[in-house]
């Protein structure tokens, strides 16, 4: 069993960590068995579903893709015929990379994965009413993240959103990243899931927004205190390079820029200097620009 622990938030809800210290969120609704994200495959969901046998349950399941993350999202194969909402732009990027991402962590996976994309999609939110949850677009960690909201006992789920001590940056628009978490600190949730942090709590969100407001403005930060984390932020740096380089290469190539090869090409941004993955991207897209590097074959 690689669910380590379940903690009850309410009567009705509780968060599942698996032994990767990624949580998953179930909601016992009236009309649906709501699940806020899939983790790593089928063999997830077959213990989710060994956990929820002794439960009283639905066996409708609406599945909620907080976003198109590969650790986040492999599981929703194991629903054949089942909603999986996301929101709009989740489903693009998922199209866009599930199979890149699928070959480069292929020794994650648990059980045979296929991609399968949201087949219920949202712009601003959705709301189920029968069960009193509502979904909200709250872009930043990457830009098709949402959140979930138990309304009935005030439970917030926000997938990677927040994370202790420092969130990752997938999305190079950190200012939207700022206003979506002040959003959230606002929102009427007495409790607070991070998806790979946990219970959370508010300073934490408020020490992540400090965060995101000096890597937006270029101020030193400390990071002794990162522990791991230190790589996570020299990844962050990174990733605001290669947004930067990526749009500059998709305003070139148009409809033949081939994901893969560009994300195929670009070293390692948790272990390459800023500078080194500047020099190198200069060198990518002049390459690109007299060749065929990044464009479809």
């Amino acid at each position: 069993m690689t669910i380590k622990s379940s903690m009850r938030l309410s009567d009705r809800t509780w968060m599942l960590t698996f032994d990767d210290d990624i949580s998953v969120m179930v909601i016992i609704g009236t009309n649906f068995t709501v699940l806020c994200d899939t983790h790593l495959g089928p063999d997830s969901i077959k213990e989710i579903h060994q956990f929820l046998d002794p439960v009283p349950h639905s066996a409708k399941f609406f599945i909620f893709n907080s976003h198109s993350d590969w650790d986040h999202i492999w599981g929703n194969c194991a629903f054949p015929g089942m909603l999986i909402a996301g929101h709009i732009s989740s489903r693009v990027r998922m199209k866009e990379r599930g199979t890149f991402d699928l070959s480069r962590h292929n020794t994650k996976t648990r059980g045979l994965v296929q991609i399968r994309l949201p087949n219920l999609t949202f712009d601003s939110g959705l709301i189920l009413d029968e069960d009193d949850v509502e979904f909200s677009y709250a872009p930043g960690h990457t830009i098709d993240s949402s959140v979930c909201l138990d309304r009935k006992d005030n439970i917030l789920y926000l997938g990677d959103l927040a994370e202790d001590p420092i969130p990752y940056i997938d999305y190079e628009r950190v200012d939207i990243y700022i206003r979506s978490l002040e959003s959230i600190l606002k929102f009427p949730a007495n409790i607070l899931v991070s998806a790979h942090s946990g219970i959370i709590t508010r300073d934490l969100i408020r020490s992540n927004i400090d965060y995101l407001d000096k890597v937006s403005k270029g101020h030193p930060i400390d990071t002794s205190s990162f522990g791991p984390y230190e790589k996570v932020h020299q990844a962050n740096l990174n990733t605001l390079i290669i947004c930067r380089y990526e749009r500059l290469v998709k305003e070139k190539y148009g409809d033949t820029y081939s994901f893969d090869r560009f994300w195929s090409s670009i070293p390692d941004p948790e272990e390459t200097d800023t500078e080194t993955m500047e020099e190198s991207l200069k060198s990518l897209l002049h390459e690109g620009l007299k060749g065929r590097d990044f464009t479809l074959q």
